[in-house]
């Protein structure tokens, strides 16, 4: 579950309808292990920021599809990870909330509950 600051529950995917189109040029397959990868992540602490898990090059890593599916272009393809990752949070039992901080790029998951 994913909530704002103010404890409000997203339910939806930011951008959605963007998101559900670059959903369509990723192999169902290569999304499944990508988000059972970003869970076990999760599953090993309370606090996430969003850019530090893939890391800076994606060449030969399970990420490396998103990369692909936006047609190589590293800024759409963190905008979809991010989106993802977004997804993952907000599809997990327990409770996480997030922020933006200037020293990390993306986002700041922290577990609340």
């Amino acid at each position: 579950m994913l909530m704002t600051a103010e404890q409000e529950m997203i339910t939806t995917v930011a951008y959605e309808s963007t998101f559900k189109k670059r959903m369509r040029n990723l192999n169902a397959e290569d999304y499944r292990i990508i988000v059972e990868e970003l869970n076990r992540i999760i599953d090993g602490g309370d606090v996430h920021t969003s850019s530090w898990i893939p890391g800076s090059d994606w060449r030969g890593t399970l990420y490396e599809p998103i990369w692909i599916s936006c047609r190589q272009n590293s800024t759409e393809a963190a905008k979809f990870y991010g989106q993802i990752l977004y997804k993952v949070m907000m599809d997990r039992p327990e409770t996480w909330c997030f922020g933006n901080y200037t020293n990390a790029r993306g986002k700041t998951y922290f577990r609340v509950d």
